[in-house]
């Protein structure tokens, strides 16, 4: 693009968008007036724009109308929103204040499923496809589609729910059936049929088999059981504008009970949760359980919360009870609150409960409350005033430290006032370096009962700066006092009145000289002050900090660094006296050179008062090129005991060692010429580590291990390896694997011709305790076996096993399961016989999923696992 027309993009952006649209790529650009409207037009090939929520827009030709924040994308039009969902089209109009949208000959990818019609819009989220034509399908590479659909009219609720009108059913391309209605959820279950054995129960079928009316779409529950006898219910989904789902369901009695088990949900939803596009949410949801063995009394939940949001305010009601309540307990809350920019902020609150049988432990109430808010305040001439008044009944545990409170009980009600307000005055400076700062922060809480306490906080602050000389005045002032009748307002009385000045004089360039102190005014006692020094010239540097204390009549500490910087070398030194102990602190002394490519460092700590050296310690590290080298060894004085470490890298390569030597004279010592070595190599997440033992008294090495770690993440593969080996010792001159794991799944081989492709994955730990005892962990562990045919059909053969064997016990008969699954990219059938259980089960699945294989620490994980 030539620099023009880069200008021109830079005009656009900055006068007619006026930052909401970043404009990626176009060729041309023309600025139009029609009437009073202004419209911006962009050529391309394509024309690529970045909207201000994060999506993104191609098209050949794109009309801006600045005035109505409407788009008019024409020719290879691709659309992708902020969740990632695609409408591809010849012609779309998008608004950007409440993204609706319209388009002509419309593609629209959402989730798994494609949509096509000859016509669609959006509206408050909700795309409507009319004739439109769906299908899980149409990224499986098949032709025709195993099955698709047409209906007269499709809606879609993006990422919950599809709801189709009128719908004809097409098999192999081949209308098969016609259903009056539709429905399909993205993130609920799937029809399902099933077919095993259990030793339990003996033969078993389960099924949910669709039903479609007007109304909604559902599945009739069929349960059956060789042992049991027959189980019946119904899971079903309205197809208008709310959520709804109702579920039951009528399981005969378990083997050896006498009574069966019912459940039954009800869930119903409708509008906007947060009130952004819809002014109103109403929720219904409704848990309940047959009472279990042993129990006398089902259980039950409600939950119901309605919110509206009209002419300035917002309303929100919830009604609840508990499954785990005892008492038939029900809670309340109600709140109404102001909104927009006016002030006071208006709010009223309640939240209560009621206990329809025995009486429940008490919980906390507001019965009720009214809040008038002032958050942004008045602002006028540095004066700044803000606050808050809460006026209400409560229920709630009371304080046990006021007398009259406790008098009432653990728990009382009681009337409050809560005033809370905070004032602040920051004038302009009448003059340049002058600061006056005043703020005043008061709450207070006024019982019915006549009580009432206060939480009062005030600080005034004054500053100067005159030239190099600057000066600081603080006073604080905190009262809290008064009596709490609830615990949860209790403050801890407290008075204090507190002055303090601080002041910093830059005598001359490099010297440095600052003070401070401080009177606690309430009980006319000083508080330690501090005076410093700080003083520079050329390569040195000192800095001192002396501590007084007034009261008491005596000085407390005195510290000073002294510091050398000469190119790059670098050297200090620290300590300090404690005159109330008459001792030093201990001396620290640094010096560094800094290294082409490196750095050298030695340092030292030595007790003053004892006259005794504590630590000493050097490194050096260099990198030259792309290695790395290191070494660095410290010596504890005290426990005569060296610690270091050598370290060296290139790359993604690297080698250390580690030792930790005793060099106690004490024989006696249990560490006497004790040496702890430690080897370690890796290479990016694999590393080998030898650990090790030198016994100097002894002469001897042991025990020691070696260990080896590897982890591995690719497209099609991640697995961990880990395992760890005796080494001989003195009492046990064999080496023999300790503890193996492997951990994951991988490709053995890739599919060639006629031979699959096979894979092992899952999880196998080998522990061993003694020579003739060994324990061998498999968790889901085994070979998979895939072929792949035309259309992305793929066949998988799985024998994965799940159990423990120790070998102290002898090996018992292996208990492997075997799944065969049959995958059509939108359809699948699985058959699965389990040796274990011992069951077998066969089961189908259809859907944009399928059962695609999922590689994960457990094995192989399919989106069925746990029930379809």
């Amino acid at each position: 693009m030539s620099p023009a027309r880069w200008a021109w993009m830079l005009v656009f952006l900055s006068v007619a968008l006026a930052g909401k649209i970043e404009v990626v790529q176009a060729d041309r650009l023309e600025l139009r007036k029609l009437g009073d409207h202004e419209l911006v037009v962009l050529v391309g090939a394509p024309v690529i724009l970045k909207l201000e929520k994060g999506e993104e827009v191609q098209a050949e030709r794109v009309e801006y109308d600045r005035a109505g924040r409407r788009l008019v994308l024409v020719g290879a039009v691709r659309y992708q929103d902020a969740e990632g969902r695609v409408t591809e089209a010849d012609y779309l109009e998008l608004y950007l204040d409440d993204e609706s949208l319209e388009a002509l000959e419309v593609h629209i990818q959402s989730g798994g499923i494609d949509l096509w019609g000859p016509e669609a819009t959006r509206v408050l989220g909700q795309i409507l496809l009319a004739r439109g034509e769906f299908t899980p399908c149409a990224r499986c590479g098949q032709d025709p589609y195993d099955y698709s659909f047409k209906a007269r009219k499709v809606v879609l609720y993006p990422g919950d729910r599809l709801v189709a009108y009128d719908v004809t059913v097409y098999t192999g391309g081949e209308p098969t059936f016609f259903w009056p209605l539709l429905l399909l959820h993205f993130s609920e279950r799937r029809p399902r049929l099933e077919l095993g054995t259990d030793p339990t129960d003996g033969w078993f079928v389960s099924a949910d088999l669709p039903y479609v009316t007007r109304g909604g779409l559902g599945f009739t529950l069929l349960r059956w059981f060789q042992n049991r006898g027959w189980g019946l219910g119904f899971d079903h989904w309205g197809a208008g504008a709310a959520y709804e789902h109702y579920r039951a369901l009528y399981l005969p009695p378990e083997v050896g009970a006498d009574r069966g088990s019912l459940e039954a949900e009800f869930d119903y939803r409708l509008g906007d949760k947060n009130l952004r596009d819809l002014p109103y949410y109403r929720t219904l949801s409704f848990r309940w359980k047959s009472a279990e063995p042993g129990q006398d009394e089902p259980r039950w939940s409600l939950k119901a919360d309605y919110r509206l949001k009209e002419e300035g305010w917002r309303h929100d009601l919830a009604l609840e009870r508990r499954e785990n309540t005892t008492s038939e307990r029900f809670r309340l809350s109600f709140s109404s609150r102001s909104l927009g920019r006016e002030e006071p902020r208006v709010e009223f609150r309640l939240r209560s409960h009621f206990d329809f049988g025995e009486p429940g432990p008490p919980e906390a109430q507001t019965v009720p409350e009214v809040a008038l808010r002032w958050t942004r305040g008045w602002n006028k001439g540095g004066l700044g005033l803000k606050g808050s008044v809460y006026l209400g009944g409560y229920f709630d545990r009371t304080n046990e430290l006021n007398r009259s409170a406790r008098a009432e009980g653990a728990w009382a009600s009681v009337g409050r006032v809560l005033v809370d307000h905070v004032d602040t005055y920051r004038p302009k400076a009448p003059w340049k370096g002058f600061g006056l700062s005043l703020e005043n922060r008061f709450k207070g809480w006024y019982y019915d009962t006549g009580e009432r306490q206060v939480d009062w906080r005030s600080s005034a602050r004054l500053s100067q700066q005159l030239g190099g000389w600057q000066f600081k005045f603080q006073l604080d002032r905190h009262v809290a006092e008064g009596e709490a009748f609830l615990a949860r307002d209790y403050r801890r009385p407290q008075r204090k009145l507190d002055l303090s000045a601080s002041s910093r004089w830059k005598l001359v360039p490099g010297l440095t000289l600052n003070a401070a102190g401080a009177r606690d005014l309430e009980k006319g006692a000083y508080r330690p002050a501090t005076f410093g020094l700080e003083a520079q010239t050329g390569p040195w540097s000192l800095k001192l900090d002396h501590r007084y204390d007034p009261e008491r009549g005596r000085h407390e500490t005195t510290q000073g660094t002294l510091r050398l910087r000469l190119g790059d070398l670098s050297a200090s030194a620290q300590t300090g006296y404690r005159y109330p102990d008459a001792a030093y602190d201990d001396l620290i002394v640094r010096a560094g050179y800094a290294l082409p490519g490196g750095n050298l460092s030695v340092s030292h700590k030595r007790d003053l008062d004892a006259g005794q050296p504590l630590e000493t310690r050097a490194s050096l590290e260099l990198r030259p090129g792309g290695s790395r080298y290191s070494i660095s060894e410290t010596y504890d004085h005290e426990q005569d005991r060296l610690v270091g470490r050598l370290g060296a890298g290139w790359g993604p390569f690297s080698l250390r060692f580690d030792h930790t030597s005793y060099l106690t004279p004490d024989a006696s010592d249990p560490d006497y010429r004790d040496h702890r070595l430690t080897l370690s190599a890796a290479w990016k997440e694999h590393r080998l580590t030898l650990s090790e033992r030198w016994d100097g008294a002894g002469g001897r090495f042991g025990p020691g291990s070696l260990k080896l770690s590897s982890r591995y993440t690719g497209l099609h593969q991640v697995w961990k390896v880990s395992a760890s080996w005796h080494l001989p010792e003195p009492d046990d001159e064999t080496v023999y694997l300790k503890e193996a794991q492997l951990k994951g799944g991988f490709d053995l081989w890739a599919a060639a011709g006629t031979l699959p492709s096979a894979s092992l994955q899952g999880e196998f730990v080998y522990t061993r305790y003694a020579a003739d005892d060994r324990k061998l962990t498999f968790k889901n562990f085994g070979l998979t076996l895939g072929w792949l045919g035309e259309e992305n059909t793929r066949l998988y053969l799985s024998a994965l096993l799940t159990q423990e064997v120790r070998t102290s016990e002898g090996w018992p008969p292996l208990q492997p399961r075997f799944d065969i699954t049959l995958d059509r990219c939108c359809w699948a059938l699985r058959f699965t016989v389990d040796a274990a259980v011992p069951a077998a089960r066969v089961a189908f699945l259809y859907g944009d999923q399928s059962a695609r294989f999922l590689f994960d620490d457990a094995g192989v994980r399919m989106p069925w696992e746990g029930g379809l």
